[in-house]
């Protein structure tokens, strides 16, 4: 009886430990300071975990515009990789500012990246584009939804 009692408390301690380690404010916290805003993709070029790591990554920052050339806000920018084996990609999604911008970090490697309109409204599409990433370097992508 008294082990049994022993292993709950314990059990106890353990999960009210886990908890209010949850509890605890985070840095990257909804608020914080440094906290990615509803414009800013959460991304490894934003905060790296390993520093290292970003270094051996290039970037893809560019615009989508509609068929007028004003910027298009919200929608899905998604790259593909092109090699074989495929580039694993860091982040789930990535979605335009209120300027049409949207930004990836991405290993070097040939990609492929599409625009996947969100919302009933939208149901235009633009025609993929491919790129080469390099280390270090920045490549521009403009996309146009036709």
């Amino acid at each position: 009886m008294r082990s049994t009692r022993a292993r709950a408390l314990v059990s106890v301690v353990f999960v009210v430990a886990v908890l209010s380690a949850c509890a605890q404010p985070s840095a990257t916290a909804p608020g914080a300071p440094g906290a990615p805003n509803g414009d800013s993709p959460v991304s490894a070029s934003s905060h790296p975990a390993d520093p290292a790591a970003a270094t051996n990554r290039g970037t893809v920052t560019g615009r989508v515009v509609g068929a007028d050339g004003s910027p298009v806000a919200g929608v899905v920018v998604q790259p593909k990789s092109l090699e074989s084996p495929a580039r694993p990609i860091p982040e789930l999604v990535v979605t335009t500012d209120k300027q049409g911008t949207f930004q990836w970090t991405l290993e070097p490697g040939r990609y492929e990246f599409q625009v996947q309109p969100v919302g009933a409204s939208t149901t235009v599409r633009a025609a993929p584009q491919a790129t080469t990433v390099t280390v270090g370097q920045t490549v521009t992508l403009d996309l146009r939804l036709g």
